[in-house]
């Protein structure tokens, strides 16, 4: 394994192309491709960006959930249980944070209340600014999550998706869902993580700018080298084993569109010897609570 890392950090500044070509002859855990990144330029393996997605709050609001013995199934996913919407795309607008916590409401509700919604992200983006937030230049899925507790939320139909920052137009549409809190689980605890996941779709923060995981397009996503600069956010949906790898995932819903990735998702590896998690996925996951 450490020879295989020595040679991929060797290649890591080759053309887009050289690099995929090399990442694929290896034959790991997972394959990347040419896609929507490929003309970007990568420096040591990392897409370079003055644009932070995501804003890292404090995990001070946690509410505790018991870490019990119970038996959970070794495959869960709630995209068959039809509480997760469609897969979206965030396009050049750094609004991750909306489509997570939006993401993370919808599976809520439908859990609830047995009605999947497509909720605006555009709203939170315009609107969500006196809470903490900047729009289309980052922000936190908490600080979403309190602007709903305060304002309910819209539908994407009503409020639709525009990717740049706009005037706040929230007394054209009507809200259709609220919630009545929300919560951060407790960190670095991918067992805890997991029973919370089996309960209801997840938001959590990962480190999203390495060049593997941009280009990413199937398979068990399992670099190492994928860090824990917390700089966007996704929702994990279920989890899984898969057999022919022996590894353990995480099945996350990303905001790049259905045309990256397994159909606008990623497996992640899940139970690495880092407490937080293969890309920091452990760190600061949290939920909202009806």
């Amino acid at each position: 394994m450490f020879s295989l890392l020595v040679k991929l950090f060797s290649f890591a500044n080759l053309n887009n192309s050289f690099f995929v070509d090399y990442h694929n002859s290896l034959n790991l855990s997972y394959k990347i491709e040419e896609n929507q990144f490929k003309d970007r330029n990568y420096t040591n393996e990392f897409y370079i960006t003055n644009t932070n997605n995501f804003i890292v709050t404090n995990n001070d609001k946690i509410t505790y959930i018991k870490n019990d013995e119970q038996k959970l199934p070794t495959d869960y996913d709630w995209r068959k249980k039809n509480a997760v919407s469609s897969v979206k795309n965030q396009y050049d607008c750094g609004g991750c944070w909306a489509f997570s916590a939006t993401g993370a409401i919808e599976g809520l509700i439908a859990i609830k209340q047995n009605m999947l919604y497509n909720l605006s992200q555009q709203e939170l983006i315009d609107c969500s600014s006196d809470y903490g937030n900047r729009g289309c230049e980052g922000g936190s899925m908490d600080l979403a999550y309190q602007y709903v507790i305060d304002n309910g939320l819209c539908l994407n139909i009503s409020y639709p998706y525009e990717a740049t920052d706009e005037k706040c137009l929230k007394s054209n549409c009507k809200s259709v869902i609220s919630i009545s809190n929300y919560s951060d689980i407790e960190s670095n605890n991918e067992l805890l993580l997991k029973r919370v996941v089996y309960r209801q779709p997840v938001s959590v923060a990962i480190q999203a700018n390495k060049r593997s995981f941009q280009m990413y397009k199937s398979g068990i996503y399992s670099d190492l080298e994928c860090g824990t600069q917390l700089d966007h956010g996704v929702l994990i949906v279920g989890y899984g084993y898969d057999y022919f790898h022996n590894m353990d995932y995480w099945l996350v819903k990303n905001s790049w569109g259905s045309d990256w990735g397994e159909n606008g998702y990623i497996r992640l590896l899940r139970n690495t010897d880092d407490p937080r998690g293969l890309c920091g996925i452990a760190m600061i996951p949290s939920i909202p609570l009806y």
